[in-house]
């Protein structure tokens, strides 16, 4: 569903760029999955439905690797960890240069008719998926621009976890009942939040809170908005399974923002429940995503980014 709202977004650039899908299966150690372990065929409609190219390299690798092996194909020699390294990308390429090569190939042979030119200008289809329009706002605040929307800090630092090369900058705190107040939105200010609210009859918008999750004395945090909005919403960032990785998780908010008069501003606060010996935690940015029809928007709880 999200990989047909990014089509979207990409065929409706001012400048129209041609669009290529390049199918990339997970290749895991010591496992070979059947040919048909992959979304690459419910991906291939959307190809197909839009009308764009689509590249795989299951498709011209599986044979050299699985009935006849051939060196400088093999899975071990163009993937580490489930996904491609040098040879892997140098096989990528190749396939986007044939597909460049046939085009101008074809171009030659069959030149574009000044009718074929005009397809260009056609709207885009309705969604493949019943109402899975792509949004009308999507803006990610990180960094200085998170920091900025901060109203009100009661025993919150300001931290950089990471490096200055690699920052990971981000509000932390370990003691409950701390609170924090970001202001999403003001009153006729024409920020992300007022057009996000617009765009709908009901006032209301997913906002993606984005927080730490470790293995080591994380807690929790309960999140509700003040002001003119409404949300609720509980986040958890222990992770378990014995694993020692960090990633970012990010917890959807529903806002419904009736009384556009007043602001609307997201509460978050540290929990006394924790899953762990400590109560850190830690928000590091907010995605807007301003959607056609909030039905189209499907739960984030599987998103994550490793750090």
């Amino acid at each position: 569903m999200a990989k047909e709202q990014l089509l979207r977004r990409l065929l409706s650039l001012p400048r129209q760029p041609a669009v290529v899908l390049m199918q990339v299966p997970h290749v895991w150690p010591h496992v070979v999955h059947p040919f048909f372990y992959t979304a690459e065929d419910l991906e291939g409609a959307l190809a197909s439905y839009y009308d764009v190219s689509s590249l795989s390299m299951r498709t011209s690798m599986f044979l050299l690797n699985v009935h006849q092996p051939t060196p400088g194909f093999l899975w071990n020699q163009t993937y580490t960890n489930r996904h491609p390294m040098d040879n892997g990308h140098k096989a990528m390429a190749d396939l986007a240069v044939h597909l460049i090569q046939e085009v101008a190939v074809g171009l030659s042979l069959w030149p574009i008719s000044q009718h074929e030119l005009s397809w260009w200008n056609l709207p885009l289809p309705p969604p493949m998926h019943e109402g899975n329009y792509e949004p009308l706002v999507t803006t990610c605040l990180v960094g200085h621009k998170f920091f900025k929307m901060c109203i009100f800090n009661a025993g919150w630092q300001w931290l950089n976890e990471g490096t200055e090369s690699k920052p990971k900058w981000g509000f932390v705190s370990a003691a409950p009942g701390n609170a924090l107040v970001l202001r999403l939105g003001s009153p006729g200010d024409g920020d992300v939040a007022s057009a996000a609210a617009a765009n709908h009859g009901n006032a209301t918008f997913p906002v993606l809170l984005q927080f730490l999750a470790s293995y080591k004395s994380m807690g929790q945090a309960d999140m509700d908005c003040l002001g003119g909005c409404h949300c609720r919403g509980k986040a958890d960032g222990q992770l378990m399974g014995g694993q020692r990785i960090s990633v970012t998780h990010m917890v959807r908010l529903d806002i419904t923002w009736m009384k556009r008069f007043l602001p609307c501003d997201l509460r978050v606060t540290v929990l006394n429940d924790t899953r762990s010996d400590g109560h850190k935690f830690k928000v590091s940015g907010v995605v807007f995503a301003a959607t056609n029809n909030l039905g189209s928007s499907h739960g984030v709880q599987d998103w994550v980014d490793w750090r």
